[in-house]
């Protein structure tokens, strides 16, 4: 078995690149440890619109006979937004959520390791404290299944072999041709 031990750190990031490509408006687009919170965004003066992507935590999930342990990821992309000339923070932040509920679902972000994405779901963080600083907060969260283990490449043990109709069968084997397997592995 292989490990992969910067699986967990690179996931944020990649994920926030995927996000950037689909809103490159965005003015800030970044990996976040946690849970995000108005009193971090009052601490941050958080450009805006922002978008902060964290794992919020992982606990173990199904595992089969004779497999390494798999675990789920409870992930969230979290969306603030103000008020602009050009549209009100309720109609970006509900875009750009939007956008990202499209991405999410079924997503493995090209990263070994990573199962696809599921229950995406979507939460308004909206509070009277929220809507006084004039900004609005949303999360898209979604869990991500994951294993820190990847097993060996290993051929096969077996050679594959291509015939063409009508050559084909016993008669015809020596004219087939070797796609896989063989001497070469």
């Amino acid at each position: 078995m292989t490990s992969t031990p910067d699986l967990l750190s690179l996931l944020p990031a990649t994920v926030c690149a995927a996000i950037k490509d689909l809103l490159p408006d965005l003015r800030e687009c970044e990996p976040h440890e946690g849970k995000y919170s108005l009193e971090e965004l009052k601490r941050e003066g958080l450009p805006s619109p922002a978008v902060k992507v964290s794992c919020l935590g992982a606990k173990q999930d199904k595992t089969f006979a004779a497999s390494p342990a798999t675990f789920m990821l409870q992930m969230a992309a979290y969306v603030v937004t103000r008020d602009s000339l050009r549209i009100r923070r309720e109609v970006a932040a509900a875009n750009i959520c939007q956008t990202v509920m499209t991405l999410v679902p079924e997503q493995d972000w090209g990263l070994a390791g990573l199962g696809r994405a599921r229950s995406a779901a979507l939460h308004s963080l909206v509070s009277t404290k929220v809507k006084s600083k004039g900004v609005s907060l949303w999360a898209v969260t979604w869990h991500q299944p994951i294993s820190f283990y990847q097993p060996a490449l290993q051929p096969l043990g077996m050679t594959l072999y291509v015939g063409i109709d009508p050559a084909i069968g016993p008669d015809h084997s020596a004219t087939y041709e070797v796609v896989g397997g063989g001497d070469d592995e």
